[in-house]
């Protein structure tokens, strides 16, 4: 007897809550918690605020990114109006099981608004994903040569980021053509969004102190590494597989577990904090969009 949808999707919800569990459990049983903990009570606020704040301003800048997808698909949607959907989806793939509940969202919205396929949405918002992802290779790519460990030819990886690039490009020539014309606008505003994370957890490091000093490159290989664990849909919305990226990571490359850890928390809990102000549009939905605001998506589709 075919399972039915609803119970493929309790039972994928289970696995993930398992797969954190356990993966919570695996750091709480190897790690000291109240170094951990300590770690975060005296960090330096200043420094965890203005990694905040350049969270904050690199979600603003991946919502110019999407929108520039969008527009690829001849969905010109007014940046304002992108960003409250934007800041929306951000609080549902923190509070939705999966991850991908604002993405999902986003889609839905937009076509019953506007009438535009489902499959270009999808795929407009797919490659906001994989851009994403495939910067932070680059970035991975890049830092290899520096961290603390033997890795054979590792000083040669970086000959592979023209191969990431393209195949990038590959994934939307075959998704959708259109979206082809955003590849040159969608790759830099990626590699500034990375960017700004990357100094943003450098505040983080600075936030807990000179410990981290001749190692930042370590831990920012670690960030990246842990960015691309916690997007694999084995957890629930990446609960976990951070923290077990950080602290595998941080053995291999002989690094401090605790702050390693310490600094994966901090992140999560600034995105948190960045992502919270969503909750206005999930019971003020209609201002997403003015009246005229939506006059013009209306007229340009």
């Amino acid at each position: 007897m075919a399972l039915s949808k609803k119970t493929i999707n309790v039972i994928k919800l289970i696995l993930k809550l398992v797969f954190s569990s356990a993966a919570i459990y695996y750091i709480v049983s190897k790690l000291n918690l109240r170094e951990v903990g300590d770690l975060i009570k005296t960090a330096r606020l200043w420094y965890v605020f203005m990694a905040m704040l350049l969270y904050g301003v690199s979600q603003l800048l991946s919502s110019f990114r999407l929108n520039g997808l969008f527009k690829a698909i001849q969905l010109n949607i007014p940046h304002l109006s992108n960003i409250k959907l934007y800041w929306l989806g951000m609080f549902y793939n923190f509070f939705l099981p999966g991850g991908v509940g604002g993405d999902g969202y986003k889609v839905f919205y937009l076509h019953k608004r506007f009438k535009t396929p489902v499959k270009q949405l999808l795929g407009a918002v797919l490659a906001d994903r994989v851009s994403g992802l495939s910067i932070i290779l680059v970035y991975i790519l890049g830092l290899v040569y520096f961290i603390e460990y033997d890795l054979p030819y590792k000083g040669w990886f970086f000959l592979l980021i023209p191969f990431v690039s393209f195949g990038f490009y590959l994934f939307l020539r075959i998704f959708n053509k259109k979206l082809t014309k955003a590849f040159g606008s969608v790759t830099f505003w990626s590699l500034i969004v990375q960017g700004i994370q990357m100094i943003a957890v450098l505040c983080l490091l600075k936030a807990l102190g000179g410990q981290t000093k001749g190692h930042w490159d370590d831990y920012m290989f670690l960030f990246f590494l842990s960015t691309i664990a916690s997007a694999i849909p084995i957890t629930l919305g990446g609960i976990g597989a951070r923290e077990v990226t950080f602290f595998k990571g941080a053995i291999l490359l002989g690094i401090n577990q605790e702050i390693a850890v310490a600094v994966s928390v901090l992140f999560y809990l600034n995105s948190l904090m960045i992502s919270i102000p969503g909750i206005y549009y999930v019971f003020r939905v209609k201002r997403i969009f003015s009246e005229v605001e939506e006059a013009d998506v209306a007229v340009e589709i």
